[in-house]
């Protein structure tokens, strides 16, 4: 008899278990933008942050006549790009590696804050992975090819203004 009774709790519990899906969908907390689209069907705008929003840039600056920007990803054109955010000024490229050079890759984050050929108006960053066989490890920033891709961007940039200038 005990063993029926056991039996008997064991489905009952089981049933109400499985059922518990009935009471709800189950959310994602971290997804605000779900709940937001579940309760007024569309997205806030104050939750649309730009990558400008984020690293403090000033959005009303535009990149599209900004010779910087525009020979910084010539520059890095030859790269697959992740991200060109022409609000925010901020060229992202993915992972690179040197045909000849299978172990090591790069990965170039450049940030345009103005459109004046000089030190202030840009950031370089190189990010730098090495293989060991079995995974990437990351070795840091590369500040001398950070610094030699910046001086080629301004350098470039400068002659272009001027030539702009003069004609």
């Amino acid at each position: 008899m005990n063993k029926y009774l056991n039996l008997l709790i064991i489905l009952l519990l089981s049933a109400f278990l499985s059922n518990c899906g009935f009471l709800g969908p189950a959310e994602d907390p971290l997804n605000e933008n779900s709940r937001e689209i579940a309760k007024h069907g569309k997205v806030r705008e104050k939750m649309d942050l730009s990558l400008g929003q984020l690293f403090g840039i000033d959005d009303n600056v535009t990149f599209k006549d900004n010779i910087v920007w525009n020979v910084a990803l010539d520059k890095v054109s030859f790269m697959p790009l992740q991200t060109v955010d022409k609000s925010s000024g901020i060229i992202t490229t993915e992972w690179y590696q040197v045909s000849d050079d299978t172990n090591n890759r790069i990965k170039i984050v450049i940030k345009v804050t103005g459109d004046i050929a000089e030190d202030a108006s840009l950031a370089v960053q190189v990010f730098k992975e090495t293989f060991d066989g079995s995974k990437w490890t990351s070795v840091g920033n590369n500040e001398d090819l950070a610094l030699k891709i910046k001086n080629s961007i301004l350098d470039q940039s400068l002659k272009l203004q001027v030539a702009k200038e003069i004609s």
